[in-house]
Protein backbone atom coordinates (compact mmCIF):
# COMPACT_ATOMS: atom_id res chain seq x y z
CA UNK A 1 0.00 0.00 0.00
CA UNK A 2 2.15 2.94 -1.08
CA UNK A 3 5.37 3.11 0.58
CA UNK A 4 3.67 0.81 3.67
CA UNK A 5 3.48 -3.18 3.46
CA UNK A 6 1.48 -4.82 5.73
CA UNK A 7 0.71 -8.41 6.62
CA UNK A 8 -2.34 -10.19 8.41
CA UNK A 9 -1.68 -13.44 10.62
CA UNK A 10 -4.59 -15.14 11.79
CA UNK A 11 -5.73 -18.50 12.36
CA UNK A 12 -8.42 -18.76 10.34
CA UNK A 13 -9.67 -17.19 7.14
CA UNK A 14 -12.41 -14.13 7.79
CA UNK A 15 -15.09 -13.87 5.60
CA UNK A 16 -17.99 -11.29 4.83
CA UNK A 17 -19.38 -11.29 8.64
CA UNK A 18 -16.12 -10.10 10.05
CA UNK A 19 -16.11 -7.52 7.37
CA UNK A 20 -18.78 -6.33 8.57
CA UNK A 21 -18.50 -6.22 12.03
CA UNK A 22 -15.14 -4.65 11.53
CA UNK A 23 -16.85 -1.89 9.84
CA UNK A 24 -19.68 -1.20 12.33
CA UNK A 25 -16.80 -1.01 15.01
CA UNK A 26 -15.21 1.63 13.43
CA UNK A 27 -18.08 3.17 12.33
CA UNK A 28 -19.78 3.17 16.49
CA UNK A 29 -15.92 5.14 17.09
CA UNK A 30 -16.72 7.62 14.12
CA UNK A 31 -19.78 8.36 15.65
CA UNK A 32 -17.91 8.67 18.80
CA UNK A 33 -15.83 11.80 17.38
CA UNK A 34 -18.00 14.38 19.00
CA UNK A 35 -16.33 13.31 22.05
CA UNK A 36 -12.77 12.93 20.97
CA UNK A 37 -11.01 12.90 24.95
CA UNK A 38 -13.42 10.34 25.46
CA UNK A 39 -12.27 8.17 22.74
CA UNK A 40 -8.97 8.31 23.01
CA UNK A 41 -9.50 7.62 26.94
CA UNK A 42 -10.99 4.17 26.30
CA UNK A 43 -8.36 3.87 23.35
CA UNK A 44 -5.65 4.55 26.60
CA UNK A 45 -7.58 2.44 29.09
CA UNK A 46 -7.47 -0.89 26.73
CA UNK A 47 -4.48 -0.70 24.63
CA UNK A 48 -2.98 -3.27 26.07
CA UNK A 49 -5.25 -5.88 24.83
CA UNK A 50 -3.81 -4.57 21.06
CA UNK A 51 -0.48 -5.99 22.31
CA UNK A 52 1.18 -3.74 20.17
CA UNK A 53 4.87 -3.66 19.73
CA UNK A 54 7.73 -1.95 18.11
CA UNK A 55 6.66 1.50 17.12
CA UNK A 56 3.22 0.60 17.38
CA UNK A 57 3.71 0.63 21.10
CA UNK A 58 3.70 4.91 20.82
CA UNK A 59 1.07 5.29 18.84
CA UNK A 60 -2.27 6.87 19.52
CA UNK A 61 -5.24 4.60 19.85
CA UNK A 62 -9.25 4.95 19.94
CA UNK A 63 -11.81 2.55 21.50
CA UNK A 64 -15.28 2.09 19.87
CA UNK A 65 -17.83 2.12 22.69
CA UNK A 66 -21.27 0.06 21.92
CA UNK A 67 -23.34 -2.46 23.48
CA UNK A 68 -24.60 -5.70 20.75
CA UNK A 69 -27.49 -4.37 20.15
CA UNK A 70 -26.10 -0.69 18.61
CA UNK A 71 -23.79 -2.61 16.83
CA UNK A 72 -26.11 -5.32 15.20
CA UNK A 73 -27.96 -2.24 14.44
CA UNK A 74 -24.72 -0.32 12.63
CA UNK A 75 -24.19 -3.63 10.90
CA UNK A 76 -27.53 -4.28 9.61
CA UNK A 77 -27.86 -8.05 11.82
CA UNK A 78 -31.42 -8.81 13.20
CA UNK A 79 -30.99 -8.05 17.03
CA UNK A 80 -31.60 -11.87 19.34
CA UNK A 81 -29.49 -14.29 20.79
CA UNK A 82 -27.90 -16.20 17.60
CA UNK A 83 -27.00 -12.73 15.88
CA UNK A 84 -24.55 -11.34 19.30
CA UNK A 85 -23.21 -15.00 18.95
CA UNK A 86 -22.42 -13.98 15.60
CA UNK A 87 -20.61 -10.57 16.82
CA UNK A 88 -19.10 -11.97 19.86
CA UNK A 89 -17.08 -14.32 17.43
CA UNK A 90 -16.52 -12.38 15.11
CA UNK A 91 -15.06 -9.99 17.27
CA UNK A 92 -12.98 -12.77 18.75
CA UNK A 93 -11.86 -13.72 15.31
CA UNK A 94 -11.16 -10.01 14.67
CA UNK A 95 -8.63 -9.53 17.98
CA UNK A 96 -6.89 -13.10 16.78
CA UNK A 97 -5.61 -11.30 13.51
CA UNK A 98 -1.53 -9.41 14.34
CA UNK A 99 -0.74 -7.27 12.01
CA UNK A 100 2.61 -6.41 11.11
CA UNK A 101 3.77 -2.45 9.48
CA UNK A 102 6.81 -1.66 7.73
CA UNK A 103 7.22 1.61 6.16
CA UNK A 104 9.43 4.67 6.32
CA UNK A 105 10.06 5.62 10.07
CA UNK A 106 7.52 2.94 11.45
CA UNK A 107 8.07 -0.44 11.92
CA UNK A 108 5.22 -2.66 14.43
CA UNK A 109 2.89 -4.70 14.88
CA UNK A 110 -0.44 -4.93 16.57
CA UNK A 111 -4.02 -6.92 17.23
CA UNK A 112 -6.29 -5.88 14.10
CA UNK A 113 -8.72 -5.04 17.02
CA UNK A 114 -8.69 -5.37 20.80
CA UNK A 115 -10.48 -8.51 22.78
CA UNK A 116 -13.31 -6.50 24.28
CA UNK A 117 -13.67 -5.44 27.60
CA UNK A 118 -17.41 -4.39 29.58
CA UNK A 119 -17.97 -1.15 31.45
CA UNK A 120 -19.80 -2.46 34.66
CA UNK A 121 -21.38 0.69 34.41
CA UNK A 122 -22.79 1.19 31.57
CA UNK A 123 -22.79 -2.05 30.39
CA UNK A 124 -21.24 -1.52 27.07
CA UNK A 125 -18.50 -3.34 25.31
CA UNK A 126 -15.00 -0.97 24.94
CA UNK A 127 -13.08 -2.29 22.16
CA UNK A 128 -9.68 -0.96 21.07
CA UNK A 129 -9.03 0.37 17.33
CA UNK A 130 -5.85 -0.34 15.80
CA UNK A 131 -3.26 2.67 15.05
CA UNK A 132 -3.87 2.69 11.98
CA UNK A 133 -7.60 2.65 11.53
CA UNK A 134 -7.40 4.88 14.46
CA UNK A 135 -5.46 7.61 12.19
CA UNK A 136 -8.37 7.41 9.53
CA UNK A 137 -10.67 8.17 12.51
CA UNK A 138 -9.08 10.91 13.28
CA UNK A 139 -8.22 12.88 9.89
CA UNK A 140 -4.34 12.39 10.05
CA UNK A 141 -4.10 10.11 6.75
CA UNK A 142 -6.04 9.36 3.92
CA UNK A 143 -9.32 7.12 4.35
CA UNK A 144 -11.95 5.76 2.60
CA UNK A 145 -15.48 6.54 3.17
CA UNK A 146 -17.76 3.24 4.27
CA UNK A 147 -21.62 3.98 3.40
CA UNK A 148 -23.22 2.05 6.12
CA UNK A 149 -26.67 2.51 5.04
CA UNK A 150 -25.86 0.53 1.95
CA UNK A 151 -24.08 -1.91 4.03
CA UNK A 152 -27.59 -2.85 5.97
CA UNK A 153 -29.24 -3.20 2.46
CA UNK A 154 -26.65 -5.81 1.28
CA UNK A 155 -27.85 -9.26 1.96
CA UNK A 156 -25.17 -11.67 0.05
CA UNK A 157 -21.39 -12.73 1.48
CA UNK A 158 -20.17 -11.91 -2.25
CA UNK A 159 -22.38 -8.61 -2.52
CA UNK A 160 -20.61 -7.21 0.68
CA UNK A 161 -16.93 -8.52 0.07
CA UNK A 162 -17.42 -6.39 -3.27
CA UNK A 163 -18.88 -3.44 -2.01
CA UNK A 164 -15.93 -3.26 0.07
CA UNK A 165 -13.28 -4.04 -2.05
CA UNK A 166 -15.01 -1.46 -4.84
CA UNK A 167 -13.09 1.25 -2.74
CA UNK A 168 -11.14 2.58 -5.35
CA UNK A 169 -14.29 3.65 -7.48
CA UNK A 170 -14.99 7.03 -5.84
CA UNK A 171 -17.97 8.45 -5.19
CA UNK A 172 -20.22 9.81 -7.70
CA UNK A 173 -17.47 8.19 -10.49
CA UNK A 174 -17.41 5.23 -12.46
CA UNK A 175 -14.52 2.63 -13.75
CA UNK A 176 -13.99 0.21 -15.73
CA UNK A 177 -13.07 -3.58 -14.54
CA UNK A 178 -13.29 -7.48 -15.72
CA UNK A 179 -15.32 -9.57 -14.25
CA UNK A 180 -12.17 -12.02 -13.35
CA UNK A 181 -11.16 -9.34 -11.54
CA UNK A 182 -13.92 -9.17 -9.33
CA UNK A 183 -14.20 -12.70 -8.92
CA UNK A 184 -10.52 -12.04 -7.39
CA UNK A 185 -11.91 -10.17 -4.79
CA UNK A 186 -14.51 -12.65 -3.63
CA UNK A 187 -12.26 -15.76 -3.96
CA UNK A 188 -8.98 -16.94 -2.99
CA UNK A 189 -7.25 -18.46 -5.79
CA UNK A 190 -7.36 -19.35 -9.68
CA UNK A 191 -9.96 -22.24 -10.88
CA UNK A 192 -11.08 -23.73 -14.18
CA UNK A 193 -14.00 -24.94 -15.46
CA UNK A 194 -17.47 -25.28 -13.63
CA UNK A 195 -15.61 -24.01 -10.40
CA UNK A 196 -14.45 -20.71 -12.33
CA UNK A 197 -18.41 -20.38 -13.88
CA UNK A 198 -19.82 -20.61 -10.55
CA UNK A 199 -18.01 -18.15 -9.36
CA UNK A 200 -18.52 -15.73 -12.41
CA UNK A 201 -22.32 -16.58 -11.73
CA UNK A 202 -22.26 -15.51 -8.29
CA UNK A 203 -20.29 -12.41 -8.67
CA UNK A 204 -23.00 -11.19 -11.30
CA UNK A 205 -25.68 -12.18 -9.11
CA UNK A 206 -23.79 -9.88 -6.36
CA UNK A 207 -23.32 -7.39 -8.90
CA UNK A 208 -27.19 -7.30 -9.81
CA UNK A 209 -27.34 -6.60 -5.14
CA UNK A 210 -24.84 -3.78 -6.12
CA UNK A 211 -27.66 -1.98 -8.59
CA UNK A 212 -30.18 -2.98 -6.31
CA UNK A 213 -28.47 -0.77 -3.60
CA UNK A 214 -27.94 2.34 -6.14
CA UNK A 215 -24.92 1.68 -8.03
CA UNK A 216 -24.50 1.19 -11.81
CA UNK A 217 -22.92 -1.75 -13.71
CA UNK A 218 -23.13 -1.61 -17.52
CA UNK A 219 -21.50 -4.73 -19.59
CA UNK A 220 -19.61 -2.64 -22.35
CA UNK A 221 -18.04 -5.84 -23.67
CA UNK A 222 -18.29 -9.57 -22.60
CA UNK A 223 -16.89 -9.64 -19.55
CA UNK A 224 -16.02 -6.41 -18.80
CA UNK A 225 -18.17 -4.20 -16.90
CA UNK A 226 -17.87 -0.21 -16.14
CA UNK A 227 -19.12 0.06 -12.04
CA UNK A 228 -20.28 3.67 -10.56
CA UNK A 229 -20.71 4.06 -7.12
CA UNK A 230 -23.52 6.62 -6.34
CA UNK A 231 -22.37 10.35 -5.13
CA UNK A 232 -22.21 11.27 -1.22
CA UNK A 233 -25.21 11.90 -0.59
CA UNK A 234 -26.22 15.35 1.06
CA UNK A 235 -27.05 16.10 4.54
Amino acid sequence: MGDATLRFIGFEPLDSTDLRVLQAVVALATAGLRSVRGLLRDGQSQRATLEAQGDAQEARTVAARFTLGALADTAGFARGGYSFRQIRASLLRLSNVTVQVLKPGFEGAFRLVGSYGLDELTGELVVSINPVQTDALLGRQNFLRVNMDEVRQIQGGAAHLLHSRLHWVNQGDSRPVSLDTLCSYVYEGTQDGSTLRKRRMAVRQALKELMRIGWTVTETSPGLYRIGRPPRARH
